[in-house]
């Protein structure tokens, strides 16, 4: 993420902080960081997040990563609290918490796992650093509760998860020191983040023992590589006293054995396929060894996908055909060879494959997505509106289907309305001066149509508003 981490450089030097001793405020950092501030700033550092080229706009990992973390949620301290989880393109084992309940994970952590419930305790641990106001206790011993200060507090928070060298140093000043050291979660922190987050795991009817397998597991790697620990332990401090805490709860717990979803097993198969180099990727799932029925079928979904990324599509095909009927169907691997399809020149058999599975999986957004692109791949524009119309009236505020419908006027020609979409999508994702531009464009496209100007200027006047708005409270 070497452009965030160079925004984060120039911050940091750009607004110096006094090293202070962090204590113990509790609810009381509200006092100098509300909830709307905190939910504000998260939203800004999203922005910046989501235009970085390893920020993974992926819907199948998304959609699975906020089931799972809309589940854990409703099981923390406080479920009516607002999360959102996403992933990041990055060989790290490492995972963290922004402002405002948003909640990163590397590829490298979700590959790392072994089984869901060692997921899940990484993120069960993630959210109870939100729910017990951390961050906020961080922020507020800086004495200064400007919102720029504090956007240079949450970006420096996303620089620090990684390890790499980039503007090493820059970052080894006095300054981005002195502001760096008191983003590193505390030991007290981490403990109290340790013994929520078990308890959120527990009553999500997970198996609490994923949280401590997988903590354990990163000590013995801190023991074993001392020089190349993982990244995630150099803003969450491990120590023998954590581990043997986590122990001793885990005795106290009824043991509870709980099977990996098909959807974790299939989707860390396509974090690994992604992984190197694709021949090496290749030979890897080629290679696997496998227990069960279900075992081979994500072999082969990820030896397909690792095969699909080496330009091997017919060999792909032929291992997709021999995953069982009942996986085979699935959303997940319903889109992998519907991908495979086009990449083999067979569009209509794709876009019939995806058009069953929409109807097979209603409420599958991915599939959705899938279908509609699959749609303007084959050209047939009107079709692929109609649905995005209909999805819409589901989820109006989706802006990759204000996206998909900006890309099928476009496709039919109809440019004024292609300009008002993409407006929309920008106005989701709270880039509102983007959005602007749109609106101006959509205005200057030639489209006499009254009923579309008159939308079309109310929309610019109001957005216009908004960011001035915006402006004078900054």
């Amino acid at each position: 993420m070497r452009s965030i981490r160079a925004i984060a450089v120039a911050l940091l030097l750009a607004y110096p902080a006094q090293a202070a001793e962090l204590p113990d405020l509790g609810d009381a950092a509200r006092l100098s960081f509300s909830s709307a501030q905190e939910a504000k700033l998260g939203r800004e550092i999203m922005r910046q997040i989501r235009a970085d080229r390893d920020y993974l706009d992926d819907p199948e990992l998304t959609e699975y990563l906020n089931a799972l973390g809309d589940r854990l949620a409703a099981a923390s301290e406080d479920p009516s609290r607002h999360f959102e989880f996403f992933v990041v393109r990055d060989p790290t084992i490492n995972a963290f918490a922004l402002p405002g309940g948003f909640i990163g994970v590397h590829t490298g952590l979700f590959s790392a796992t072994r089984n869901e419930s060692e997921l899940a305790g990484v993120l069960a641990h993630e959210i109870a650093h939100v729910t017990q106001n951390h961050i906020a206790r961080i922020v507020s011993v800086q004495g200064n509760s400007t919102l720029t200060t504090l956007a240079a507090l949450a970006v420096a928070i996303l620089a620090a998860r990684s390890n790499s060298q980039v503007s090493q140093a820059a970052i080894a000043t006095a300054q981005a020191y002195s502001v760096q050291s008191q983003l590193d979660y505390t030991r007290e922190h981490e403990r109290e983040a340790d013994r929520v987050g078990f308890q959120t795991l527990s009553r999500s009817g997970l198996d609490a023992s994923g949280m401590v397998t997988f903590f354990e597991r990163l000590q013995t790697q801190t023991r074993l590589y001392e020089n190349n620990a993982p990244s995630y332990l150099r803003t969450h401090p491990l120590n023998y006293e954590r581990i043997a805490d986590m122990q001793n709860r885990l005795q106290g717990t009824a043991y509870h054995q709980v099977a990996d979803s098909l959807e974790y097993r299939l989707l860390r198969a396509k974090i690994q396929a992604q992984q190197g180099e694709a021949d090496d990727a290749v030979k890897r799932f080629a290679g696997q060894g496998y227990q069960d029925e279900t075992d081979e079928a994500v072999r082969r979904y990820g030896l397909a996908a690792a095969l699909l990324r080496a330009n091997q599509a017919e060999r792909a095909a032929a291992e997709l055909q021999g995953i069982p009927r009942k996986i085979g169907q699935t959303p997940i691997v319903l889109n992998l060879t519907a991908e495979v399809a086009f990449a083999r020149g067979r569009g209509a058999e794709a876009v019939a494959l995806l058009k069953n599975g929409l109807a097979a999986y209603p409420d599958s957004r991915a599939m959705a997505y899938a279908y509609a692109r699959g749609l303007l791949r084959q050209g047939q524009a009107r079709p692929a509106l109609d649905l995005l119309r209909q999805q819409l009236f589901l989820h109006p505020d989706d802006p990759r289907l204000f996206e998909l419908q900006a890309q099928a006027y476009q496709a039919m020609k109809r440019e004024m309305e292609s300009h008002m979409a993409l407006a929309e999508a920008y106005v989701r994702r709270e880039e509102h001066r983007a959005a602007i531009e749109q609106l101006q464009l959509a205005l200057k496209s030639g489209d006499r149509d009254f009923y579309r100007l008159s939308i079309a200027e109310a929309r610019l006047r109001q957005l216009q508003a908004l960011v001035q708005r915006q402006e004078a409270t900054r």
